[in-house]
């Protein structure tokens, strides 16, 4: 599905004129947050229960440049869970040429923002991860 749109801004770009290792972990951040709205982790939801999400691992590849004034997008996945990880899977795109310029795939929980600690998938939660995933 797909999960973010932008611009590549000159601010993003390094000395090399390219953008910035750190605007993709960004984008791919925001892909994200897009992504638990979908699965019903809002803020409303989150803040109710006292949950925060944590990325507990995350494998990244860069595969072409991208510089200023590029448009980008997110197509998102989730590649699988179990009872307290889930896994997404991100790949960015050109949005002129369509080509795949950068991949992500992360792990996440969510956890007990008092206790500090991972808790299972809430059951809403899980059912809406595997209808998604049945629709991939």
């Amino acid at each position: 599905m797909l999960t973010y749109r932008g611009a590549v801004s000159s601010w993003e770009c390094d000395s090399n004129g390219h953008m910035n290792v750190m605007y993709y972990v960004n984008k791919y951040e925001l892909a994200g947050r897009n992504l638990f709205v979908e699965l019903g982790l809002t803020k409303p939801y989150m803040t109710e229960h006292n949950y925060g999400v944590a990325v507990v691992e995350q494998y990244i590849k860069y595969l072409k440049e991208v510089f200023e004034d590029d448009v980008l997008y997110i197509e998102s996945e989730i590649e699988g869970c179990t009872e307290k990880v889930v896994t997404f899977y991100h790949e960015l795109k050109n949005g002129t040429t369509r080509e795949t310029v950068g991949t992500a795939t992360l792990k996440l929980v969510i956890f007990d923002k008092y206790r500090r600690k991972a808790v299972k998938l809430p059951y809403q939660i899980m059912n809406k991860i595997i209808e998604l995933m049945a629709e991939q």
